[in-house]
């Protein structure tokens, strides 16, 4: 964690930040208690990123699922960290699952999708199948922003960051909170959800 982040995560709020609980979900929950304490993987720390952006993620009020579903679609590097963070919690009040996908049209009824790597081929065919849906788009393929996706993983000096593209966002009908967008390594387009 670089002494930016903690400057500005020290001013925003005198509180655990989204930063924090994601190193300490990674570090945490995703190791065996037997296991001595290692180092996260990238895809560990992802994991845990996908698991918190739920809870900074404002949907349509009209929108009524049964569950809260993180979608990975096209190969899983996840090695099941998504499905033991994801195993018997709940948000708002539904239940987080994690579900592997095959196709595009298949993550509509999703709330966030993971866009693998091994779909970079197909992605702009992905992303316009997942237009007008509700649905936070992620992944970790290169000018995923650029494309129009809606938050990229990249890993800078060893450390995995995201980048936000607000205007896919809002074109989808969702909502970042203010506090997701401060620890973002960039935030390009607008508007955004702020909160109090």
């Amino acid at each position: 964690m670089d002494v930016e982040a903690i400057g500005r995560m020290e001013s925003a709020r005198r509180r655990w930040t989204f930063r924090s609980v994601v190193c300490l979900v990674a570090a945490a929950l995703l190791l065996p208690a037997h296991v001595p304490a290692q180092k996260p993987t990238d895809y560990d720390v992802k994991a845990a990123y996908l698991f918190n952006f739920g809870k900074f993620l404002r949907q349509p009020d009209t929108l009524h699922q049964p569950s809260f579903d993180i979608c990975v679609l096209g190969h899983d590097d996840f090695a099941g960290a998504l499905e033991k963070l994801t195993a018997n919690e709940q948000l708002n009040g539904v239940p987080e699952r994690t579900i592997h996908v095959e196709t595009a049209a298949a993550a509509r009824r999703c709330a966030i999708v993971f866009i693998s790597g091994s779909e970079a081929d197909r992605l702009k065919q992905d992303l316009t199948d997942l237009t007008g849906y509700p649905v936070l788009t992620v992944s970790d393929v290169p000018h995923f922003v650029e494309r129009g996706g809606m938050i990229a993983f990249e890993t800078q000096a060893k450390h995995v960051r995201f980048l936000v593209g607000l205007d896919a966002v809002t074109k989808a009908k969702l909502g970042l909170s203010s506090e997701l967008l401060k620890v973002a390594l960039a935030v390009s387009g607008g508007p955004q959800w702020r909160t109090q």
